[in-house]
């Protein structure tokens, strides 16, 4: 009896860190959620905007203090009391310049990359949401294959996929982009995701053609998968 009890104690804990016997996966296409995110784009657009007006603000002091110096040496003689003064005025004025245009380098950073991850999250909740509807327990990026880059760098990028093959229900990509869609539909659709003729998701942009640009987001290429086409989320991007 001793022996059966041990048996049984030992194989307990083994049993509960066993994982389940079917555990449903699904795979994204990050880069094509990124960039069909209505509300990213919006936000990047009022970004890169004010951004515009930042630099076009310091831009405009820096050629007003290359004016007054200008100014400096045609009024004033080298060595003099009164050029040695206005020098080292325009000395620190370039200083405080050159250090507004560091903080706002830093602050263009930082809200950038705010912005991005924001939008990332947005893109994590729907996806839980998703999975934990459909009982998903594993999503796995899988990028498509970036067009514009050459046959050998797409051989590389694919090779160094984290899925080797999916079947085509598992993508959820485009039930995701349907998702935040509706999620931020206050902001102007900028983008579509459709199934490309190579049955890979694939963004649209409208009013544009920047077709396969839109936000700058760091790209992985590998093997596009097969998303579904239906208009609805139902019950796509799982398997078992």
């Amino acid at each position: 009896m001793h022996g059966v009890a041990s048996a049984q104690q030992s194989a307990a804990p083994a049993a509960a860190n066993a994982p389940p016997a079917a555990t449903r996966t699904a795979v994204v296409d990050m880069v094509v959620l990124l960039k069909s995110h209505p509300k990213l784009n919006a936000d990047l657009k009022d970004f890169a905007n004010q951004q515009r007006a930042i630099q076009t603000q310091l831009m405009n002091a820096e050629r007003a203090l290359q004016e007054e110096a200008r100014a400096m040496v045609e009024m004033h003689k080298p060595g003099t009391e009164d050029f040695s003064r206005k020098s080292e005025e325009l000395d620190k004025k370039m200083a405080t310049l050159n250090t507004e245009r560091s903080k706002a380098q830093r602050e263009a950073i930082l809200r950038d990359t705010r912005i991005k991850y924001e939008a990332f999250k947005s893109i994590q909740e729907e996806i839980q949401n998703f999975s934990q509807t459909r009982g998903v327990a594993v999503v796995i990026d899988v990028r498509g294959i970036d067009p514009d880059a050459d046959e050998l760098t797409n051989a590389e990028a694919e090779v160094g996929q984290p899925v080797v093959w999916s079947a085509p229900g598992v993508n959820m990509t485009i039930p995701i982009v349907q998702a935040l869609n509706q999620r931020f539909q206050k902001f102007p659709a900028t983008a579509n995701v459709v199934e490309g003729r190579d049955g890979k998701p694939k963004v649209v942009f409208l009013n544009t053609n920047q077709n396969e640009g839109g936000p700058s987001i760091p790209q992985r290429p590998g093997p596009g998968q097969s998303p579904p086409t239906a208009t609805s989320p139902g019950n796509q991007g799982v398997r078992n």
